[in-house]
């Protein structure tokens, strides 16, 4: 620029036209794959707070593989969806999060786990789940499965109704924000981002709540609020107060509790600590009271508003008058965020499922016995009350036992049973032939025979309970579980062969005619419990999901009659060696 204002010029704006194209466009350097600290400017402090997210290779396998955030979150040109790359020249894809409401119609548009872990882009190792039953993959997010905890805090509760003490938060406005950890333990969150850089971020494992959201089950982090705002008349909503007059009003109470809303000197530190919380009737009294009093005092207009103190999806008039507050059933309540998680990725082997069914469905598993926070402040001494998971994803008590009795106590039945009834079958085979070639007299080989069992039987319980020397003998319980299907053949096949081998008069070898009509009955009620499991409708859930157990419970039913049959063919004198001629010759 040629000529100044200061100097009584007129300025004059000289291009430098090697900057242009023939069109007359600015040539501007524009880097089409930013790296990832570019991305992470803006959203690792606030991710840290809201999801727990370290963006780390310490917790994040993408990231420990060297991927970029553009890799998933593509742009322009390089979208991987349709809608970004035909609609917007610049625009990242997004993902789809019950607290964001910008741009839903892009929602999802960013890469799947499916583009790269089944169809394999950009040499994605292809994962397979042949294992695992197909509802399992119908009703879970991969997020559910591979991101099993988080490695840092995030913010479970906000509440903002009360003042917080806590030093290094700037500015002080903000004290009126107190923060709690996915623990329940009071955090001093801008305390903590004055004092630390997001590269510090402490280690504090924790476990996501799971929640259903369009359909599925994911981890996510469900915000729990407190707060006072207003009622209008005439209009849909709650409004919240001005931080400003929220923040004077205590600020003026802390520096003289007896002449300014002496009210608020009610609420105290029930629980201990450190931070005031509002649970008590009286208290909920004392606020409202004190902010009314506030508010008429600074002459806000009240006409036609009606104050609320706001705790989750209740808002409350007073102690004694409340009104519940409508919530998507994903949500502790309408008026703060549930965050999804999709980053800090684990490795495949570090998934829930990897150490088989038990990681899930067993009492001590933490997928749907973890606890979640139900009330942030009891009514009596302002402790947190927890629930099991479980009542948050809308199960029933019945169907979570149903589905821990199956994997963790008839499964093991089933597997060690069939290795029993594997064995008397061999033993009686082994029987037989020795007799067969005379090598041993019958009645010595019936006591043989169950000599032999009971030795395999002690054996297999010293295995058992010597750490992870039958997982080295045998099979991992996860691969036991993967080949369910196959195990379930055998035994149904096994079955039918005893059943068909029913005694025949004068026969040794045969199944009773009782025991074969046993296990023909169980087959038939296997196999159609099996054809439940392929049912895999809503309309039919309450019949399909107890199949999976009654199918297991079939099995193992199966295999106990079938021990009891070869248990009769081993207690049974075969015939010797010249008898089995002679009958061959007649």
């Amino acid at each position: 620029m040629n000529g100044t204002i200061a100097a009584n010029q007129t300025p004059e704006v000289v291009y430098d036209a090697s900057k242009f194209d023939a069109d007359g466009n600015a040539i501007v350097h524009i880097v089409p794959e930013p790296r990832n600290e570019t991305c992470l400017t803006c959203h690792a402090k606030p991710d840290w707070k809201k999801r727990g997210a370290s963006f780390s290779a310490r917790t994040d396998v993408h990231i420990a593989a060297g991927l970029r955030c553009v890799d998933c979150h593509g742009a322009g040109s390089r979208a991987p969806d349709a809608r970004i790359r035909q609609r917007e020249a610049h625009q990242f894809a997004k993902g789809d999060c019950p607290s964001g409401f910008v741009r839903n119609d892009l929602d999802d548009t960013v890469r799947s786990c499916r583009n790269c872990h089944i169809e394999g882009w950009n040499n994605a190792p292809r994962a397979s789940h042949a294992w695992l039953p197909p509802l399992h993959m119908e009703k879970l997010s991969c997020q559910a499965c591979h991101i099993p905890t988080r490695s840092v805090k995030s913010a479970l509760v906000q509440a903002s109704d009360v003042f917080n003490p806590a030093p290094r938060i700037s500015p002080p406005a903000k004290h009126i924000w107190t923060f709690y950890d996915q623990e329940m333990n009071f955090w001093n969150h801008y305390g903590e981002l004055e004092l630390f850089t997001v590269k510090d971020q402490p280690t504090n494992v924790t476990l996501p709540t799971l929640v259903r959201y369009k359909g599925k089950i994911y981890p996510v982090n469900r915000v729990h609020s407190m707060w006072v705002g207003f009622e209008e008349e005439g209009k849909p909503g709650l409004n919240q107060l001005f931080m400003k007059d929220f923040f004077m009003m205590w600020k003026q109470h802390r520096e003289d509790p007896k002449n300014n809303w002496p009210q608020l000197a009610a609420i105290t530190d029930d629980n201990g600590d450190g931070a005031l919380e509002v649970n008590r009737p009286e208290e909920i009294d004392a606020l409202l009271s004190a902010v009314k009093a506030y508010l008429e005092k600074t002459g806000f207009p009240l006409a036609g508003r009606r104050l609320v103190w706001v705790n989750d999806s209740r808002m409350w008039y007073s102690s004694r008058e409340y009104k519940d507050l409508p919530r998507e059933e994903h949500e502790a309540t309408a008026y703060a965020s549930v965050y999804k998680f999709s980053h800090d990725v684990a490795p495949a082997r570090a998934a829930l499922g990897s150490g088989g069914c038990t990681d899930c469905h067993s009492a001590g598993s933490s997928f749907f016995h973890r606890p979640v926070l139900n009330a942030a402040f009891s009514g009596r001494d302002g402790r947190p009350e927890w629930v099991e998971n479980y009542t948050i994803l809308g199960l029933s008590p019945l169907s979570v036992a149903m589905g821990n009795l199956r994997e963790q106590w008839i499964k093991p039945v089933m597997y060690t049973l069939l290795a029993l009834v594997a064995a008397m079958i061999a033993i009686c085979a082994l029987r037989n032939l020795a007799v067969r070639h005379e090598v041993l007299a019958p009645r010595s080989a019936v006591v043989g025979s169950w000599l032999v069992l009971l030795a395999l039987i002690g054996a297999a319980g010293v295995a058992a309970g010597t750490t992870d020397l039958l997982g080295y003998m045998v099979a991992r319980r996860f691969t036991l579980d993967a080949n369910h299907f196959g195990i379930a053949c055998i035994i149904l096949s096994v079955s039918v062969v005893l059943a068909l081998q029913r005694s025949r008069q004068a026969a040794t070898q045969g199944t009773p005619v009782f025991l074969a009509g046993v296990l023909w009955v169980l087959i038939v009620l296997t196999a159609a419990s099996g054809a439940l499991m392929l049912l895999r409708t809503d309309a039919l859930e309450a019949i399909t999901r107890p199949a999976y157990t009654a199918f297991d419970v079939l099995l193992t039913a199966l295999e106990i009659v079938a021990a009891a049959v070869m248990a009769v063919r081993l207690a049974t004198v075969p015939p010797p060696a010249s008898a089995a001629r002679g009958a061959q010759q007649a």
